[in-house]
């Protein structure tokens, strides 16, 4: 029962993450990618605070959790996400989604390179499937030529470099959390991770020049609708997949939570009433044969 609810998390995971994605892209070019990311931050650390106060166990200031809690934030949250929002705000969400996924490739190798973790050759097969459909559902996916969601906004290298860079700290994350889950709570862990990147960018941006955060948080709309997307997508999303993590193998989770993609399309479907394509369904349609292998698996 623990397996199959931990397969079904990153699924739900990203449905989730689908859904903040589409929703940010408008909201992150307002604040900026810093910014926004700050915020959702603080927005976390608040919420959570009774839950993590109530549970808190000594355990969690033994060196080796707490590096390894350290790393995973300050790559995983700050610079990762930075990545994130970069691409997100140059390139939009698909594009960004497209580029996500190659973490799939990037946390098999690591997870077998320094957890010796390398899935079933049936698992294999299922992560392939996931991660060619995946490709080809987004690359082949019909758009709309002037659709401010698909429009790239300033250097499309600096969002690709982004997106590729996101990826990378993503699996390096995924892969510093492992251990450190056997005896933890992923809520807390997940809580610690929050708080090392919010008070890293919070002292430094003090340093960053002509910061526009605080004028842009007077509109109150705004910013609430980003405490929202931010509790949903870090506090929600990203807490489900840390609970995956602990009970199943990285790349496996890393390739089922990289179904966003997937979970994008129906959605820009809805809202910009374009519809994606017959490539584009294949494409799904290869993920979604991937994921069930790996559940019968």
């Amino acid at each position: 029962m623990v397996l199959i609810a931990t397969k079904d998390v990153p699924l739900l995971c990203h449905s989730i993450w689908s859904a903040v994605a589409l929703s940010a892209t408008r909201i992150v070019r307002y604040f900026g990618s810093y910014n926004y990311n700050l915020l959702r931050l603080l927005a976390i650390i608040v919420i959570f605070f009774p839950y993590v106060f109530l549970k808190w166990e000594p355990l969690y200031f033994e060196n080796s959790i707490f590096v390894a809690i350290f790393l995973s934030s300050v790559i995983g949250i700050i610079i990762g996400d930075t990545f994130l929002f970069i691409c997100l705000k140059r390139l939009g969400p698909r594009r960004q989604a497209l580029l996500f996924s190659m973490q799939i490739p990037f946390t098999i190798i690591l997870a077998e390179v320094f957890l010796q973790s390398l899935p079933s050759t049936t698992e294999l097969i299922g992560c392939a499937l996931i991660f060619s459909g995946i490709i080809i559902a987004i690359q082949f996916n019909r758009t709309i030529p002037n659709d401010d969601l698909e429009n790239i906004q300033g250097n499309k290298y600096t969002g690709l470099f982004a997106g590729i860079g996101l990826a990378l700290c993503q699996s390096i994350g995924i892969i510093l959390m492992k251990p450190a889950l056997v005896s933890t709570d992923p809520i807390i862990v997940s809580y610690l991770r929050v708080i090392v990147a919010a008070i890293i960018m919070f002292g430094s941006l003090f340093f960053i020049k002509n910061n526009q955060l605080w004028e842009k948080m007077k509109d109150y709309k705004k910013t609430i609708f980003s405490i929202f997307l931010g509790f949903m997508g870090m506090g929600v999303g990203m807490t489900m997949l840390i609970y995956a993590l602990k009970f199943g193998n990285p790349g496996v989770i890393s390739t089922l939570s990289s179904t966003m993609p997937i979970m994008i399309i129906p959605i820009l479907w809805i809202v910009t009433k374009n519809y994606a394509g017959h490539l584009a369904v294949i494409g799904a349609g290869l993920t979604c044969l991937g994921a069930g292998i790996i559940f019968l698996a």
